[in-house]
């Protein structure tokens, strides 16, 4: 086998690789029971003062804590918010926090919201309890140290994220604003509703991913 053919067959067999763990390969959720049982923790700000952050201003609208499982995580580069908000982190929580729920489901993001679907031609426990125990979280990190910490959060993992749910405004784009409900969905599809978090603080308690 001469040099362009041993060149041609690794590179075969990293496309094989990437392939493989890009489309074929699930990590499977190895843990029994509801491992996050607490709802997010959410208090109003009733006197909320905007602060700049970058080209943006930030209005706090309620103090946030979520604990919960990741579903998924999406980084985001290029469109209008990436620039404050570069990471998305679906998490899960109660009934939704169990892996077999979880593993009977499939998940996907899309244009900053996260679509559901059954994985089979049922729903593993009741659609409303889908709704009401999942959250697509676009998380602008306060320091640099915050954003290093959510990009090691991983698929099933178990985290909590603290801050605060936010409006973000900037000269010449509609006020982005965040959910304060967990039981709003949108028009396209089975899309949850989305919290903008300005995080404080990251903890991963569990890593439930193994490899």
């Amino acid at each position: 086998m001469n040099k362009t053919n041993i060149q041609l067959f690794l590179l075969f067999l990293l496309m094989a690789f990437v392939f493989y763990f890009g489309f074929i390969y699930e990590k499977k959720a190895d843990w029994k029971g509801i491992i996050a049982k607490q709802e997010p923790v959410q208090r109003m700000i009733k006197h909320p003062k905007p602060f700049k952050y970058k080209k943006f201003f930030i209005t706090p609208l309620a103090d946030y804590s979520i604990t919960g499982v990741v579903i998924s995580t999406e980084r985001y580069f290029f469109d209008s918010t990436s620039s404050i908000s570069p990471i998305d982190i679906a998490l899960a929580w109660k009934k939704m926090s169990m892996a077999e729920v979880l593993t009977e489901l499939k998940f996907k993001h899309r244009r900053r919201c996260l679509l559901y679907a059954p994985k089979k031609d049922y729903w593993p426990i009741l659609e409303q309890d889908i709704r009401s125990s999942l959250s697509n979280n676009h998380c602008i990190p306060a320091n640099k140290d915050i954003k290093k910490k959510l990009f090691k959060i991983k698929q099933y993992d178990l985290v909590t994220i603290k801050g605060q749910l936010v409006k973000a405004e900037k000269p010449g784009m509609m006020p982005w604003t965040s959910s304060l409900s967990r039981n709003d969905t949108s028009f396209w599809g089975e899309m949850v509703g989305c919290e903008i978090i300005y995080v404080t603080d990251v903890e991963i308690l569990d890593k439930k991913q193994k490899s």
